[in-house]
């Protein structure tokens, strides 16, 4: 454009102040400025190439929330588990007023407009996290993308965290109430109570696959997690055995690499809406009938969340004298200063005496083996050939009649009788069943052995199967 504009005779002046504009225009004015230097010289000059016009911003979103963006950056850009979520907020909230525009072309006021048309009824934390998501997407934007030099956004923009409110608490009585509902799926049973035994984050429990789970052994690994530390721990047994269970009915035909927790219909649990769906579960329950403050959000409190299921975890482990560093083996939490949120409503629980959580094969009916062990205990107590009924060998008296309902909601075939004394010609009444323990009469040696193993610095005298 000088040469031309030198083999014209344009004045100097005015040629140099056309130059600099020229080179200081952005991509969408150069065509203009290139337009001013052809009525300078008086013809046309070279054709100017088509400068690729910049991705708007929800395009940017979108392959990020997708994991487009992960797979093409990976060093700077990662897989998140929570995309639903990020995707739901931009989708409700930015997208509307800021989604259409070039990302070269948002200013400062745009973002503000965001902030503005939010909803009044949004949580202080709620408006700090929608524009945590939305500066997310330009801080992408500058650096891998190398779309704009700068974000828009600048510092102190995201809103401050405000006052603390109180948490939502469930008590082992919600969480019984809750398992037992025949009212709700039996994939959603297992997935809350697993939650509220083990510590998991729902996100992370929602992407575990069977083979993250050793249930022969019983202990679970996980590799992925929100703080990028691999962890594994031994579950609880009960729990353990309802997974087993639980695997059998709803993931028979399922692969090592398929989920472990899916909905009634075979898909994938999703985050977004799913403390709604909890407090709908927790309803037909009828949890809110016992306990409306849980439905309910005030300017000091927060109505219940699946994330407090969490919460109940760490409350009744701190309750029943569980170590941090143990509850932090399963949940992940990396300092204590998380864990001790939590021990002001532990005393309150232990002072309360609240109890503990129900096993979880026995607090969900369909996993629950009280029929396996009434079956099992009428036939070890059915009377010897030759006895009469009724009789005690041994001259004790008799226990009364245990009748089938005792065992739960499960029904028998048979009347069981237990009597005081009574054992089995098999090596020990204790070996078959570990949930019943019969008084021996007159003490001694052989009441020590079936009783107390362990005070005598004995193994149990059965396997852990």
């Amino acid at each position: 454009i000088a040469k031309r504009m030198a083999k014209a005779n344009v004045d100097p002046a005015v040629g140099m102040k056309t130059l600099e504009e020229i080179a200081a225009a952005s991509p969408r004015g150069l065509t203009n400025a290139v337009t001013l230097a052809n009525e300078l010289v008086g013809g046309l000059l070279e054709a100017v190439p088509e400068v690729p016009t910049c991705p708007t911003y929800k395009k940017i979103g979108e392959a990020w929330t997708s994991g487009g963006l992960a797979r093409k950056h990976p060093d700077q850009i990662k897989t998140k588990r929570t995309s639903d979520t990020d995707a739901s907020r931009l989708a409700n909230h930015v997208y509307p007023v800021i989604g259409d525009l070039p990302m070269d072309r948002i200013q400062l006021d745009n973002c503000e407009e965001v902030m503005r048309q939010l909803p009044n009824h949004l949580t202080s934390a709620t408006r700090r996290n929608i524009a945590r998501t939305m500066g997310r997407v330009f801080q992408m934007a500058v650096y891998p993308l190398r779309l704009i030099e700068r974000s828009p956004i600048p510092e102190g923009f995201v809103p401050k965290s405000k006052q603390v409110k109180a948490l939502a608490h469930l008590y082992p009585e919600d969480d019984r109430a809750l398992l037992a509902c025949g009212a709700v799926p039996l994939q959603y049973r297992v997935f809350w109570g697993f939650l509220a035994r083990e510590g998991m984050r729902e996100a992370e429990a929602a992407t575990l696959r069977i083979r993250d789970v050793d249930l022969d052994l019983g202990a679970v690994r996980l590799d992925r997690n929100k703080t990028d530390d691999p962890r594994a721990w031994a579950l609880d047994p009960f729990v353990a055995h309802a997974l087993r269970t639980y695997v059998e009915l709803c993931r028979s035909g399922a692969g090592l690499d398929d989920l472990l927790f899916t909905d009634q219909d075979g898909r994938p649990i999703q985050s977004a809406h799913l403390a709604k769906l909890f407090r709908r579960h927790l309803e037909l329950a009828g949890v809110k009938t016992r306990r409306p403050e849980l439905f309910e959000t005030t300017d000091h409190r927060l109505r219940v969340r699946v994330h407090d299921l969490r919460g109940l975890f760490v409350t009744t482990s701190l309750a029943h004298g569980r170590s941090e560093s143990w509850i932090a083996d399963r949940t992940g939490h990396r300092s204590s200063a998380m864990i001790s949120k939590y021990k002001r409503m532990s005393r309150t629980f232990a002072e309360l005496d609240l109890g503990t959580l129900s096993p979880l094969n026995f607090a969900i009916p369909e996993l629950s083996p009280v029929e396996a062990i009434a079956q099992a205990l009428a036939a070890l107590c059915r009377p010897a050939p030759g006895a009469s009924s009724g009789s005690d060998p041994s001259g004790g008296s008799h226990c009364p009649s245990i009748a089938p309902e005792n065992f739960g909601d499960h029904q028998t075939s048979k009347k069981t009788e237990v009597r005081i004394g009574f054992e089995p010609t098999c090596d020990g009444f204790a070996n078959h069943c570990l949930t019943t323990w019969l008084p021996h009469r007159g003490g001694g040696e052989t009441a020590t052995r079936f009783w107390a193993p362990q005070a005598r610095g004995e193994q149990w005298p059965y396997s852990r199967s």
